[in-house]
């Protein structure tokens, strides 16, 4: 900052001139090309007014270090293009004159994103931004040196910044995958009594061996000394099936309130019919994972639920959080019938679910709430660092971009 400020001292002590986008650029349009004509794969890329790209093309109408505007769809978004592509009709390209540096422009532009989207027409959809309006854009002109200047600077803080993000990014995926696969096995681990089924002679011997935490292992020690009963869902749950209702979606109202289907929410609307915490199992299309584990959904509160999904309670001797976590690890192909898939209610009525004594379904239900409070934070604090350097990165842009413009009467003296 401190080199910009002495060049900004010598070059331009009265302040930088202001002129408008359209008295500096050319804002050329796109060329249109149909959906037939676009390819999966190609050499060049086609800008439309998307994001992303639309599709490939083998000829190009622009060259690469080009900027463009979407026209249409997310109207005013301001890009930069590092490679040849074709630039579709609803796609405008800046071109600037002599006195302009094409990327000095493009950091300009993007430092004035939110008030090019507030320009555009979003009273109709698609929205869209005209020509003329972004002609009328004022911008700061300073000398080609302070351009060349801010350039590198933020070319380098962006490369960092870039650098910085893949490598949070990547270190929040190999966390997590490790933090998963550690879940898993405690999850697992933490839920397989079956080796300690009281039904088994030998439960006690095989109790002595398991690798628990030490106070788990000293509950089950005492409190199911000979092993833990096993006893069928349908014995300890309440199966709430026949209060669901489907609604089609062209019926629903929107809301606040989380719809349900087999894997999980499927829309919001402005009603309930259940209110408490239930555990949801996925009864036909998706019902079960590649592991052969079913697909199951704890919901909390006001909810609707269709006919896709089981909504289960526990009676008094099974925490509903403890069958929660137990059903994710258990194999229910044998229970999966019919195409497609289904896991009815009859079958479900007979899976087998272990009963230890409530204190000790608790123990694992807080051991296996802190992992997942563990990978909340870890969700949490990677994403945020990322967002902090973002703002970082938009403070000082904008600081850089920041120019005393020039009086009426400066402008005169120059003239």
């Amino acid at each position: 900052m401190h080199k910009i400020e002495r060049l900004l001292q010598t070059l331009a002590p009265k302040g930088v001139e202001f002129r408008k986008l359209g008295e500096v650029c050319e804002i050329i349009r796109g060329k249109r090309v149909t959906k037939k004509e676009i390819l999966d794969k190609g050499k060049y890329p086609v800008v439309s007014g998307g994001i992303g790209f639309m599709g490939y093309l083998n000829e190009y109408n622009r060259e690469e270090n080009t900027i463009t505007i979407a026209q249409y769809g997310t109207a005013g978004f301001v890009n930069w293009q590092n490679q040849k592509f074709w630039a579709n009709d609803v796609c405008f390209s800046v071109i600037p004159k002599e006195t302009l540096i094409n990327r000095y422009l493009y950091y300009v532009l993007t430092n004035m994103q939110n008030y090019l989207y507030s320009i555009s027409n979003r009273s109709a959809i698609p929205y869209s931004i005209s020509s003329n309006n972004i002609m009328q854009i004022t911008i700061p002109i300073p000398p080609l040196e302070i351009q060349q200047e801010i350039v590198k600077i933020l070319d380098a803080f962006t490369e960092l910044n870039t650098e910085l993000n893949t490598e949070l990014n990547t270190e929040l995926n190999t966390e997590l995958n490790a933090r998963k696969k550690q879940y898993q096995y405690y999850q697992n681990m933490l839920l397989d009594f079956n080796d300690i089924n009281q039904s088994h002679k030998d439960a006690e011997r095989k109790l002595a061996q398991k690798p628990y935490p030490k106070r788990l292992k000293t509950l089950l020690q005492t409190l199911a000394p000979k092993g833990v009963e096993f006893r069928k869902l349908g014995e300890v749950c309440e199966i709430l099936d026949n209060r669901r209702i489907p609604i089609a979606k062209n019926k629903r109202k929107p809301g606040i309130y989380p719809y349900y289907g087999a894997n999980g929410i499927q829309d919001y609307i402005d009603s309930y019919i259940f209110d408490g915490d239930f555990v949801l199992v996925g009864e036909d299309g998706s019902v079960i994972n590649k592991d052969n584990t079913p697909v199951v959904n704890w919901a909390s509160g006001k909810i609707w639920v269709n006919n896709h999904a089981h909504v289960l309670q526990t009676k008094n001797e099974l925490k509903l959080k403890f069958l929660y976590f137990y059903l994710q690890t258990i194999d229910v192909s044998y229970y999966v019938a019919g195409t497609p898939p289904k896991i009815n209610q009859e079958n479900l009525k007979k899976i087998t679910i272990p009963i230890p004594p409530l204190e000790i379904q608790q123990e694992i239900v807080k051991i296996l709430d802190q992992f997942s409070i563990l990978t909340t934070d870890l969700l949490a604090g990677i994403p945020a660092e990322i967002k902090a350097r973002k703002k970082q990165y938009e403070y000082y842009r904008e600081k850089l971009l920041t120019f005393k413009p020039l009086t009426p009467l400066n402008s005169k003296e120059l003239a």
